[in-house]
């Protein structure tokens, strides 16, 4: 991170992965301010319940092509049989505390991970409700979300009917993934959806940066701190 502090590499900032259900890599857990210290901007991000049902074989994250089950511990176990709302509203409840004990500011961005899906079905878009409307619920962070293009427009509609339920008139901040006319000199909005603020157009590239090199996926966002300077189109 060091070696890549802009302006040695065009970033200026970088996905912070809470500790989740569905993500067990506790790497950047308590690095926040170091981060800061360091001038890079975040992304803080939840990985909840996925649908594994959905998702293609080839395109789940390594590790969690099974689902898993460990008894009693619902909010460690990463498996499509959670998928509910009440399990949601739990996960919301998880990820903020997550970003408290990081430090993250209130009012910072929490971008909940909904992985690409071939289909939205029932039981998870009742999970990812439960989730959008704990975070609001709680009030002290906003709810984002991560998404595939192709899996977006039904999600947003849903978080900005959440927002309207909880009495919020702002809008969710939204990450689109896709690899669809992706160049740095673009605008989130670009993808092809105009309540995009973050867009993630690069994946598995490496580059180096004063000797340093580094797999990543390359992304562009209105913000350079899209957790705490989120921008409401």
């Amino acid at each position: 991170m060091s070696a890549w502090r802009y302006p040695s590499s065009p970033y200026r900032w970088a996905g912070y992965y809470l500790a989740a259900p569905c993500h067990r890599d506790v790497s950047w857990v308590g690095r926040r301010a170091t981060i800061t210290s360091m001038r890079w901007g975040a992304a803080a991000i939840y990985v909840g319940q996925q649908d594994w049902t959905q998702i293609p074989a080839d395109l789940a994250p390594l590790g969690a092509r099974v689902n898993r089950t460990i008894a009693n511990e619902s909010l460690v176990t990463c498996s499509a049989t959670l998928l509910s709302n009440a399990q949601g509203a739990g996960e919301a409840a998880d990820a903020v505390a997550k970003m408290l004990a990081d430090g993250f500011a209130v009012g910072s961005t929490i971008f909940l991970d909904v992985e690409y899906v071939t289909n939205v079905t029932p039981a998870l878009l009742d999970h990812y409700q439960g989730w959008i409307a704990g975070v609001l619920r709680d009030g002290r962070y906003r709810p984002g979300v991560y998404a595939a293009k192709s899996n977006a427009q039904l999600l947003y509609d849903t978080a900005i009917a959440a927002y309207r339920a909880a009495g919020r008139g702002d809008s969710p901040p939204f990450w689109i993934a896709s690899s669809v006319g992706f160049a740095g000199a673009r605008k989130p909005s670009d993808v092809g959806l105009s309540f995009a603020q973050l867009w993630q157009g690069q994946f598995d590239v490496t580059q180096q940066f004063n000797g340093v090199s580094l797999i990543v996926d390359v992304d562009l966002a209105t913000s350079a701190n899209p957790s705490a300077n989120p921008i409401t189109p």
